[in-house]
């Protein structure tokens, strides 16, 4: 029988094999210009800071939608794509967002559907937008699985409402994993349509926003949850005296941590072997109060959630050489897990900073913390930083090679979440749901 001393330096070779394996592969993936690739589009110029409530910030989750397809994620289940609309300033999230006039007259929110999986406003569409297909019986759940196909833009219309008589649509509908593809308007109406006005109503669309989510669903475990996130909202534009740089780009707060969310997105997509869901989810809202992730934590039920790791300024090596530090690592015991999984990469985990700045408090993480999720942020840089919420956190700051080696640190570190052979510690009773979120 082999000593335990034996065994035991036999287990950590072995170990420390098979970290080594996964840290060569998270290196054959994760690029470094790759990252300088996705971090010029989200911090330059063009985007002016991606302001909340800004077309900026809407082009950044077209940006978002397109590395995510290009990954090959799925939609979370019930929805036609990456698109989650919440609308930051409160109100009933019954609130019409379409107009159809069919035949002249205005119809209902109820009669109608209308799905479109590009995000914001449209132009006005008539009936020479779409092939109209009459359906001989009410819609069914499963409506969007029978025309997924088509390959066109739809009116699908009925003159059937519910068995109920009460209803024209079902509650859910089933939709394909891979969303729609095409914009689809469905209608219950008496007459068939001689002519129709579709139109997006301002007053919806100039005030909500879109988290950006996508699912690698888990192989043996799909009811587990891992959640990625990072949120991709910055401060926008903002005049100060006679500066002439009034463009608050956001390269370290947060690009860089959205850009990571985008890169191992790609990464697990390819490996393809993950037992547990893997969500990745980019946040808008943030610096308005948390609110994208406040608004999304209630799609999932938190018992499901097994972790969340949130990403936030990870550009900038404030902590040193490849030195970073992970918020509330009391709290739960998923911060030893992720630094178990470092030893392996060149890594080092630091203490954070004081207390008082209630950095656990202060990201998207929090949102999850308090339902009992055990979700923590990794950042290499605090609001000490210079240039925090500044012009002057722009791309010329970026530790671009210190970003990727956190990028690959971190695919490695989450192997053991993201084959369910780790599950951490909830968090108790240390946050109340009452708590507000810091900023």
């Amino acid at each position: 029988m082999i000593s335990f001393a034996k065994y035991s330096l036999f287990v950590a070779a072995v170990f420390f094999h098979f970290q080594s394996n996964i840290l060569a592969q998270a290196t054959d993936t994760i690029r470094e210009n790759e990252v300088q690739r996705i971090m010029h589009v989200l911090a330059g110029d063009s985007l002016k800071g991606r302001g909340n409530g800004s077309d900026d910030l809407l082009k950044a989750g077209r940006f978002i939608d397109e590395e995510f397809k290009h990954a090959g994620l799925q939609n979370l289940r019930g929805f036609p794509g990456y698109y989650l609309p919440f609308r930051p300033f409160g109100g009933s999230r019954r609130v019409n967002s379409d107009q159809l006039t069919w035949n002249g007259k205005k119809l209902s929110s109820d009669e109608f559907i209308y799905l479109h999986p590009v995000p914001g406003n449209y132009p006005a569409k008539s009936m020479a937008d779409f092939t109209i297909i009459k359906i001989d019986s009410f819609f069914t759940k499963d409506i969007f699985l029978k025309y997924k196909d088509v390959g066109k833009d739809l009116l699908l219309w009925s003159n059937q409402p519910q068995p109920d008589k009460e209803n024209y649509f079902p509650p859910v509908f089933d939709m394909p994993e891979e969303g729609l593809q095409h914009n689809l308007l469905m209608v219950c109406a008496n007459k068939p349509p001689d002519s129709l006005a579709l139109t997006g109503l301002k007053s919806y669309y100039e005030h909500v926003e879109y988290n950006v989510v996508g699912m690698l669903r888990g192989k043996s475990k799909p009811e587990e949850i891992i959640l990625f996130s990072a949120h991709y909202d910055h401060e926008g534009i903002f005049k100060r005296g006679k500066r002439k740089d009034s463009i608050m780009n956001g390269a370290n707060d947060n690009a860089s941590g959205t850009t990571a969310l985008l890169m191992l997105a790609k990464y697990f997509a390819l490996r393809n072997d993950n037992e547990r869901t893997i969500l990745f989810c980019a946040f808008a809202g943030e610096e308005l109060g948390l609110l994208g992730s406040k608004d999304f934590s209630k799609y999932i039920p938190p018992d499901n959630i097994v972790a969340g790791i949130n990403i936030e300024m990870i550009g900038v090596p404030q902590y040193g050489k490849n030195g970073i530090f992970i918020t509330g690592s009391d709290q739960s015991s998923l911060p030893a897990i992720l630094n178990a999984g470092f030893t392996a990469t060149p890594l080092k985990l630091k203490k954070g900073p004081a207390e008082h700045k209630q950095l656990f408090k202060r990201s998207d993480n929090y949102s999850f913390v308090k339902k009992g999720v055990p979700a923590h942020t990794i950042m290499s840089s605090d609001d000490d930083d210079k240039c925090y919420h500044q012009p002057c956190d722009e791309l010329k700051r970026i530790d671009f090679q210190h970003m990727t080696t956190v990028i690959r640190a971190i695919a490695v570190a989450t192997r053991s979440l993201i084959n369910g052979t780790e599950t951490p510690t909830r968090i108790g009773e240390q946050a109340e749901d009452d708590d507000e979120p810091l900023q």
